[in-house]
């Protein structure tokens, strides 16, 4: 991230000083020095010094990010996104209005809906297991996705926002709301899903033999189960038709126990993983695209 003193935005809104909220925060202040960061929390919560520590001022009122910020971020639970979303049309704020939702279809229904014209959906795919300022940090985009979603604003809005985003270190790719749903609930719900039943099993059912055995491999998949089912409620519900449609179809891909006896089952399925890995990989290395 290179440092330069003018950005696509002068003055950035967060809603929701959390894990990503947070993070933007010191990013952005890393690339444009310049830039104002105003935060407002909806739970009304006094600021502690971590929040104060990254932002220029928090606001009392949705009205003074509405009313001076030219970019808006919603970084807060999927549930809270929707009335913010009314909220800040009913303000009729001028700013550029994007989230950093994990779903895009309830978030882009709401803003059509209520007529915020200036909304762009988005989702870094960055983050930690655990959520709060406090695991904030400045390079958490840095050669990450970051998904974005077209609504019914102008193309200006797309590429100031496409701009911002990149300056942050992350790689921008445009895609609509029902594809972006259904490959999120396979790269990751899913994994999250897979990672909370594994290690409930493998508690369950051995223990702390278990735990004093482990190694890195089982550290590693079971690295999401420490993420709060607060963190995760929202997302799933409403995603629950995409996640369902996963979770069958990793059910038919798992082996019967007759098929731990031949070559063939296991050959076939670890060679097909090896190869899908090793293409993953390289695709997740190339330029996104530069559509907007």
């Amino acid at each position: 991230m290179g440092e330069s003193e003018s950005g696509p935005f002068e003055t950035v809104g967060i809603i929701g000083l959390g894990l990503i909220g947070g993070s933007v925060a010191m990013a952005a202040r890393a690339v444009w020095p310049s830039i104002r960061i105003r935060s407002f929390d909806p739970r009304n919560r006094p600021p502690d010094a971590a929040h104060r520590a990254v932002v220029d001022d928090v606001v009392p009122a949705l009205s003074d990010l509405a009313g001076t910020a030219d970019l808006i971020l919603l970084a807060t639970p999927g549930e809270a996104m929707a009335p913010l979303i009314r909220d800040l049309a009913s303000l009729k704020t001028a700013a550029v209005v994007t989230d950093a939702g994990s779903t895009k279809r309830p978030v882009m229904r709401a803003a059509a809906e209520c007529g915020l014209a200036s909304f762009v959906g988005g989702h870094p795919m960055a983050g930690a297991e655990r959520p709060g300022i406090a695991y904030a940090r400045a390079d958490l985009f840095s050669e990450r996705p970051w998904l974005l979603v077209k609504g019914a604003a102008t193309d200006q809005a797309h590429v100031r926002l496409q701009a911002f985003v990149e300056g942050l270190g992350a790689k921008a790719h445009w895609i609509d709301a029902d594809a972006h749903d259904r490959i999120v609930a396979y790269i990751s719900h899913l994994p999250q899903l897979l990672a909370t039943a594994l290690m409930n099993v493998a508690g369950d059912e051995v223990g702390e033999a278990g735990a004093a055995l482990s190694g890195a491999a089982f550290d590693e998949m079971t690295r999401l189960a420490s993420s709060p089912a607060s963190m995760w409620q929202s997302i799933l519900s409403e995603n629950a038709d995409n996640v369902g449609e996963a979770l069958r179809q990793f059910a038919a891909r798992l082996p019967a126990s007759g098929d731990l006896t031949g070559n063939a089952w296991i050959r076939e399925a670890f060679d097909r993983a090896h190869e899908g890995r090793t293409r993953w990989r390289e695709r997740a290395a190339s330029p996104p695209s530069r559509r907007t």
